[in-house]
């Protein structure tokens, strides 16, 4: 078995060797590319979480700046005695 190997090896050692290379070359640029996929992703929601606290802080600061009737307007109550009921 192990003859029969050795001579096919010998008979086509270019092919073989051009096979090789070209097997490590595509995983080479398949790695390549993943990598490239993982770090965007990163980068995508980098920016999504970004994006978000700059609304939530827009928001925070809109609701601070509200009196207290229409806050409680606002999530569908009625200020009752400086409570929202």
């Amino acid at each position: 078995m192990s003859a029969v190997l050795i001579a096919f090896l010998r008979k086509n050692w270019a092919a073989v060797a051009i096979a090789a290379a070209a097997v490590v070359a595509l995983l080479w640029i398949v790695q390549a590319a993943y990598s490239r996929g993982a770090a965007d992703a990163k980068s995508e929601a980098r920016e999504a979480v970004f994006n978000q606290l700059k609304e939530r802080n827009a928001t925070d600061a809109e609701i601070e700046n509200m009196p207290a009737a229409e806050l409680c307007r606002a999530i569908g109550g009625e200020l009752r005695n400086d409570r929202c009921e």
